[in-house]
């Protein structure tokens, strides 16, 4: 099969291992909150984020309560997770960019999402994808670059680039679908390490075993 084929045939099975793939990030209910863990999980597990989360979130619940909070508190919140003391400072702006440009909320725009501190491609779709269906694009992390790479279905080292290469081979109504799956897919059955060899799909068209 030519490598659109394979996309489509990869991600119908994927999302027969889980089929009802969606974020594991927990504790937030607005799509500000999932915004802001979005944020805070870059370069860290969705696990260390859920673990410090339930208090930010009881303390500054809104753009208004965390534009106006006192750093070194967001600091100490945030302690348990990597790059805290830079994430602090980021939420904080983001929050006061929403107060005073979007009431608050955050736009379900691609490009106004990526002007905000610490909002790149990937985060700016997983929040679009994930809350709206939105497929403006396709979030590539670092366990869905492991997936596309392994199958062929991009030779690029940047992730928007790979994320470019999936936006072509898939059609746009199923991109919100891509990084769902295939997050959980690279997390939990091809790892890094220890691939459970059990339940990896589409064995034979692996580019490296």
């Amino acid at each position: 099969m030519n490598k659109k084929e394979l996309a489509m045939e990869l991600l119908l099975k994927v999302e027969e291992l889980f089929p009802d793939a969606s974020t594991e990030l927990k504790n937030w209910e607005t799509p500000f909150q999932f915004l802001i863990c979005i944020v805070l999980s870059a370069q860290t597990t969705d696990k260390q984020v859920n673990k410090i989360t339930g208090e930010l979130f009881e303390k500054y619940p809104d753009a208004k309560s965390l534009s106006m909070a006192n750093l070194e508190d967001v600091k100490d919140t945030l302690g348990g997770i990597n790059y805290y003391k830079t994430k602090s400072e980021r939420i904080i702006e983001i929050s006061k960019i929403l107060l005073e440009r979007y009431g608050g909320e955050p736009p379900r725009d691609l490009k106004k999402l990526q002007k905000l501190p610490g909002v790149g491609y990937k985060t700016a779709n997983v929040f679009l994808n994930d809350l709206y269906k939105e497929n403006q694009g396709i979030a590539v992390d670092t366990h869905v670059m492991r997936v596309a790479l392994s199958y062929g279905l991009s030779e690029g080292s940047d992730p928007t680039r790979i994320a470019h290469d999936l936006e072509r081979l898939y059609p746009v109504q199923d991109w919100y679908k891509v990084n769902s799956a295939f997050v959980l897919y690279g997390r939990y059955i091809l790892k890094a390490r220890n691939p459970d060899w059990s339940k990896v799909v589409l064995k034979k068209y692996l580019k490296a075993k």
